[in-house]
């Protein structure tokens, strides 16, 4: 089953937000590019001037909240990606 809870609630997800959450979360704490996360998540390579993962994570971004200190779990990092981040209370 293909289910994701954030603080104690359901996530209502899309499958590209559970596959893009899913690759974030098992690596964690490690940034992640935005082409890994394209051809993990999506299947394919991203390809020149595609928005669509900064589009899915901010979807994602808005549908988790914040951690306990008010950032989002899911960071950017300039030039490489996102990296996921925890707290006592993530997923």
């Amino acid at each position: 089953q293909r289910r994701a809870e954030w603080q104690g609630q359901v996530l209502e997800l899309t499958s590209t937000e559970f596959n893009l959450l899913e690759v974030l979360a098992r690596l964690a704490g490690t940034p992640v590019s935005k082409n890994e996360l394209s051809v993990k998540a999506l299947g394919r390579p991203l390809a020149r001037y595609d928005r669509s993962i900064d589009v899915h994570v901010s979807n994602l971004r808005h549908k988790l909240g914040t951690l306990a200190d008010g950032r989002s779990p899911i960071q950017t990092v300039r030039g490489v990606g996102y990296q996921y981040i925890t707290d006592d209370t993530g997923i």
